[in-house]
């Protein structure tokens, strides 16, 4: 019996042209030239169903292998970052907007567009985790009751890198063991979206921020550029153009923290009152960080959620218009394609790559793609 790398199934996860064309943004005849002229095996529907035509299959971990190659190629303008990585922060204080949601998809989107891409996920709920392939709770004694090997399961957080170094930046005596580069997850490969996962011992870091001494809200910041030397055990920065975190939906040290690491901060706002009072007090965060440390992250608004059928949505769309020069171009619509696709443990746009909120999603990436290339062409945004 062979055993899964992710808790998720990815068997189902097999696109004919039209939909590994809507996943890399290319036509039909662009994606058969791609495959042809790249090296890079893509099968066909008779390896998987003897007896079924010879076309083209593709999965996703050749998807992402032909977005490389495509950048390799120059065929996708990405310019040399003079400052990389760019970092988002996902993040509303409030639940149920689409925070995790829109880490996923856009972790997925912007590495089908060739920027290589770190999901963090330092939210206790582990639901972006999740949808990558996950589940947290997996143990290692569970594993193979569960057709699992050691890969699929968490044995390591983000807090796995930080607590060290919040001990080495203290000079504490007593320092924890560093961590391997076991933490790092590749649920679609090497040429995929890598993830750090988040358990319930990523509250642990938590703990670790609000006990450090000094200005605890920059500890992350200063962790990823030291990172870029090789000087942190397990997680390298330069080897991403991107590093996306999701954040827990609460006022914390942890998400403050990655709020102060960031270039631009991503608030899904879902189209209701309580949602847009969230993001006030995201605003205000931000302004306090600019008068303590000079510190000011671009904010982006994506407004979640949306039905043209709910009279409330015109009442809370004419109260974002005053923040129009923030609003994302497009907004997503509510579906029920989201509660189940986390049941699956995948994305939704790998799910159904050519359904409704996959192309909304994709949308969004896109203008995402073009400030994240202008930010790091420049140096970065802050």
């Amino acid at each position: 019996m062979a055993l899964r790398s992710t808790f998720a199934i990815t068997s189902g996860l097999q696109y004919r042209l039209r939909a590994a064309g809507a996943l890399l943004g290319v036509t039909d005849n662009t994606l058969r030239t791609y495959s042809d002229n790249a090296g890079i095996e893509v099968k066909r529907a008779s390896d998987f169903s003897p007896g079924a035509p010879p076309v083209r299959v593709f999965l996703p971990e050749t998807l992402f292998q032909l977005a490389q190659w495509r950048r390799a190629q120059g065929y996708i303008k990405i310019p040399q970052f003079a400052r990389s990585p760019i970092v988002l922060a996902i993040y509303v204080i409030k639940g149920g907007t689409g925070k995790t949601t829109t880490a996923v998809e856009l972790a997925i989107h912007l590495q089908m567009m060739g920027l290589r891409v770190a999901l963090i996920d330092i939210d206790i709920q582990g639901n972006a985790t999740q949808s990558m392939g996950y589940e947290p709770d997996l143990t290692m004694d569970e594993a193979t009751a569960y057709e699992v090997n050691a890969d699929a399961i968490v044995q390591d957080t983000f807090a796995s890198i930080m607590l060290p170094f919040l001990d080495r930046s203290r000079g504490s005596l007593a320092l924890r063991a560093e961590v391997g580069e076991g933490v790092i997850k590749k649920p679609f490969g090497e040429h995929g979206p890598h993830l750090i996962p988040a358990d319930t011992f990523i509250g642990d870091l938590e703990q670790g921020l609000a006990l450090a001494k000094g200005q605890r809200e920059l500890y992350i910041r200063q962790m990823i550029e030291a990172s870029k030397d090789g000087s942190v055990p397990g997680f390298n920065a330069s080897n991403y153009d991107v590093i996306l975190f999701d954040c827990p939906p609460n006022v914390s040290f942890t998400s403050t923290a990655a709020m102060a690491a960031a270039d631009i901060v991503v608030s899904p706002i879902r189209l209701d009152a309580f949602s847009v009072k969230g993001l006030t007090k995201v605003m205000n965060e931000i302004t306090a960080m600019d008068e303590a440390y000079k510190l000011r992250p671009q904010l982006v608004i994506l407004p979640t959620h949306y039905s043209p059928h709910l009279a409330r949505i015109g009442r809370m769309q004419s109260q974002l218009n005053k923040y129009r020069d923030m609003l994302a171009p497009n907004v997503i619509s509510t579906s029920e394609e989201f509660p189940k696709s986390l049941e699956n443990y995948l994305p939704l746009s790998l799910q159904k790559p050519t359904s409704t909120p996959a192309s909304e999603y994709r949308m969004f990436a896109e203008f995402m793609f073009k400030k994240i290339v202008d930010l790091g062409s420049k140096g970065g945004g802050k």
